[in-house]
């Protein structure tokens, strides 16, 4: 019933982008109808409480929002011209050409009438009407006279404000500040102050208010608007500051005038600044002045404008600008277009309208957008619903990966949904571009879903079937199935692939044992040694460690050291009787790992480092005590091997054999010293010195380094007469310098001694001179009697004698030399005695 006026345009209009309305327009349903088939509309107010309507027959009908009648007044006898709430909305008042005023109360049986002689046009109830004594109320009409009436002591009195400018055809009344339209402009008057403030006159060539009728909108308690004819302007009341001897004084400022090409049959204010316009709109071609559809616009308040919307009212062709009414409500931008037949509401759209809108013309993406964005303000619209139209459209426009990784956003934990898409991809053969996104848990589908989607791959794409097979948890689909597929697949053909496949299935199933031959089959390393470590299949593999090692020497080498309590080195070293490197890296690992884990082949090892890794032949023999000494002799003399043969016979006890290899096979008299030093035996020395006598060659590195071990005379004395010893001055220098230094440090140390002894015997003397704490608690050792006393804890007068000791024992002088005394007697009496068994024993 309403939408943009319709007209012809042109091939550019048309391909211009559909602008979408500002407002949505319904009827008034319910008890209006039927009204306005009795009666004529002529005015109508709007409070956040209700709608009043008044008519040509003076009544006036109280309605809700959706057009039901609450309530009416049969309260003129003419036309009622205007219609005013009180803020409250506890009374409304109304006037007519009958000359009255009434004003009836909606809560009460209150009802006031006002008599006057002309037509009464306008009027406005002060906003406080209902809490204030005086109850105001402003009215004018034909009398040319706006008067202010209010409750006296006994009776209603009325008060010219303003007369003599013409007939008065609006009224607007916002806190103190009163407006009022007349023939010659626009007055506003503060009542507060019961001062004018300013005058603002009629725009020039502007049509006749009887014509035309005026109109007035506080928008603010400070802001007017006013439409008059084909004019519009917008009034700001601002305040000067008080200064000496003057008060602040109020004012007008203009802050906007514009021309309009239609006719205004209603003006209000709109959210963001705007304004709308009733606009009355005469087509004069052809010398006929026919109305037109009255049109809605909206405009800004520089006179742009944002949108037209023509009104199919009732009757329009032979309406006249002043046979409509324009009400609003401002708190939720609601208009009411009235004509006299009819009652139009316009609301500001919101945002279903929008998305209503939007999904219209098919613009789903953002009306998805704008559905996610603000969910809390969508009542009439599921995200789901415009989801799958948005969905379907891009299938339709085939953007699949598109529409693919919306799924998630729009189908969210909707399982129904998911399945029922899942399955439009799949019919249109779009299964790799979906798979990515099918979710496995919040919502987890039907395993039916998850099933064929793997066996789709099995045959189609063998990289995306391992891959979700990888993914998804084996709880959503069906292994049997898959299994069974795959093992018919391969009964026709073989590819890695799909053996990998099966491998991974196997596992799932549970048969890992047999996983694990498709995957030392397939060569692969990773898998294979991680499903060993994950379910323990040792008894698997444990007769297979040659195998293993080939597979992967450095895995296999490090699962068989870390689990000697599941394949054991016993178990273990036999299968690689053939491979005596791999032998010896298994038992060398498992050495350094734990010298105790393989003592019974320790003999073993022996020859095999000899063979394998001889730095570390020496230090295994150090460390290890379980092989036999004879057989490591032997392996030693027959690869002459002779520093090992060295410390072989030294742990057997020949010493002085040992020594002579040293001298003698290996020429290396540093070691020599070393082993002599270590073993620390006199004989020892003596014969490595005889060794390296006979051997010229071998004196000066013994005249090099003995001087530190050994007396260098005796050394020196020894050396025959004539044998040649290179460097032998300096030799004999260097034992010098040695003995020096020797002496010199042993000096050294003594003087460190006694200073460490004289420092402590002062700090024991020191200690055994301090004082000894003897308070009212020490009491004798002999006689239990207290040594102090008093109060004061003074010392027993006379002054006794005291002897103290470290361990804090006291004891009275006096006593301790009678009990001496005592003793000395008892021990000469027994001298005197005939026999030992006479004497006393003591305790």
């Amino acid at each position: 019933m309403s939408g943009p006026a319709a007209g012809a345009g042109t091939a550019a209009d048309e391909e211009e982008e559909e602008e979408e309305p500002r407002l949505k327009y319904q009827r008034l349903g319910n008890s209006v109808p039927e009204i306005l088939k009795r009666e004529a509309a002529s005015s109508v107010r709007v409070h956040e409480k209700f709608v009043a309507l008044g008519t040509h027959e003076g009544w006036i009908y109280i309605l809700d929002f959706n057009g039901n009648e609450i309530r009416r007044f049969g309260a003129h006898t003419a036309i009622v011209n205007d219609l005013s709430f009180d803020r409250l909305g506890e009374f409304i008042a109304s006037c007519s050409d009958d000359g009255t005023v009434v004003i009836n109360g909606l809560y009460s049986a209150e009802c006031e009438s006002f008599t006057y002689q002309r037509p009464v046009k306008a009027l406005a109830l002060d906003p406080k009407f209902s809490r204030k004594g005086n109850r105001q109320f402003v009215s004018g009409g034909l009398s040319q006279q706006l008067l202010l009436n209010e409750k006296g002591w006994f009776s209603n009195k009325d008060k010219v404000v303003h007369s003599g400018e013409g007939a008065i055809y609006a009224v607007a009344w916002a806190e103190s500040l009163m407006a009022w339209a007349n023939d010659a402009g626009v007055k506003i008057f503060d009542n507060a102050a019961n001062k004018r403030i300013t005058y603002i006159d009629r725009p020039e060539g502007s049509a006749r208010a009887d014509l035309f009728r005026p109109h007035l909108v506080w928008e603010t308690p400070s802001l007017l608007l006013i439409g008059w004819a084909d004019y519009v302007k917008i009034a700001q009341v601002k305040e000067r500051p008080a200064r000496e001897g003057v008060g602040a004084q109020k004012y007008v400022e203009i802050l906007a005038f514009f021309h309009t090409d239609f006719y205004i049959a209603g003006l209000a204010p709109l959210d963001g600044g705007l304004l709308v316009l009733l606009a009355y709109v005469v087509d004069a071609e052809g010398g006929n002045k026919t109305a037109e559809r009255p049109e809605l616009r909206i405009l800004t308040r520089s006179n742009e404008e944002v949108s037209s919307d023509a009104l199919s009212m009732h009757g329009f062709e032979r309406l006249a600008a002043k046979d409509y009414r324009l009400a609003h409500l401002q708190q939720q931008s609601v208009l009411y277009i009235v004509s006299p037949r009819d009652i139009v509401v316009a609301r500001a759209r919101d945002l279903d309208d929008h998305l209503s809108w939007l999904i219209a013309r098919r613009m789903y993406a953002q009306a998805v957008a704008e559905a996610e964005e603000k969910a809390d303000q969508v009542q009439r619209h599921r995200l789901q619903d415009i989801g799958e139209k948005y969905l379907g459209q891009l299938t339709e426009a085939r953007e699949f990966e598109t529409a693919a990784a919306l799924c998630p956003r729009l189908l969210k934990q909707q399982a129904g949904l998911w399945e029922k898409w899942v399955a439009v991809f799949c019919k249109i053969a779009q299964h790799a571009v979906i798979a990515p996104y099918i979710p496995v848990r919040n919502p987890q589908l039907s395993p039916d879903t998850y099933t064929q989607m793997l066996l789709h791959f099995l045959e189609a794409d063998e990289e995306m079937f391992l891959k979700l097979l990888q993914d998804w948890p084996a709880a959503v689909y069906s292994v049997p199935e898959l299994i069974k597929a795959v093992k018919l697949k391969l009964r026709g053909e073989h590819s890695q692939g799909t053996e990998e496949g099966l491998a991974r299935l196997l596992v799932l199933g549970g048969d890992s044992e047999a996983a694990l031959e498709l995957y030392l089959k397939l060569n692969r390393k990773d898998a294979a040694f991680s499903l060993i470590d994950k379910f323990q299949l040792f008894p698997a593999v444990k007769d297979r460690v040659l195998d293993l090692l080939r597979f992967d020497h450095p895995r296999a080498l490090k699962l068989f050291v870390n689990n000697t309590d599941k394949i054991t080195p016993a178990h273990v070293v036999p299968q690689l009787a053939e491979e005596r490197g791999l032998q010896h890296e298994y038992l060398a690992a498992l050495f350094d790992k734990d010298p105790r884990a393989a003592p019974h082949h320790h003999e073993m090892q022996v020859g095999l480092y000899a063979e394998f890794d001889y730095p570390k032949l020496l230090p295994f023999l150090r460390q290890s005590s379980h092989y036999r000494l004879e057989t490591a002799l032997q392996l030693c003399q027959d690869k002459e091997l002779y520093p090992e043969m060295v410390f072989v016979l030294a742990r057997m006890g020949d010493a002085k054999q040992a020594l002579q290899l040293l001298v003698e096979r290996v020429g290396d008299v540093g070691e020599a010293l070393a082993f002599c030093q270590e073993h620390a035996d006199e004989e020892l020395w003596e014969h490595l010195i005889t060794l390296c006598l006979s051997r010229p060659s071998l004196v000066a590195p013994l005249l090099q380094d003995i001087g530190a071990h050994v007396d260098p005379i005796k050394v020196v004395k020894r050396i025959p007469m004539g044998m040649k010893i290179e460097g032998l001055r300096e030799k004999l220098s260097k034992i010098i310098a040695d003995y020096h230094l020797q002496m010199s440090l042993r000096e050294g140390c003594e003087h460190i001694l006694k200073s460490d002894v004289v420092l402590l015997g002062r700090r024991l003397n020191r200690l055994q001179r301090r004082a000894l704490r003897v308070d009212s608690r020490s009491r004798c050792g002999l006689t239990g009697a207290p040594v102090v006393g008093g109060g004061n804890n003074l010392l027993l007068q006379p002054y006794p004698g005291l002897v103290t000791f470290f361990g804090g024992r006291v004891y009275h002088e006096d006593a301790l030399v009678s009990l001496c005394q005592a003793e000395h007697e008892v021990e000469a009496g027994a001298g005197e005695g005939d026999h030992p068994a006479a004497r006393p024993q003591g305790p």
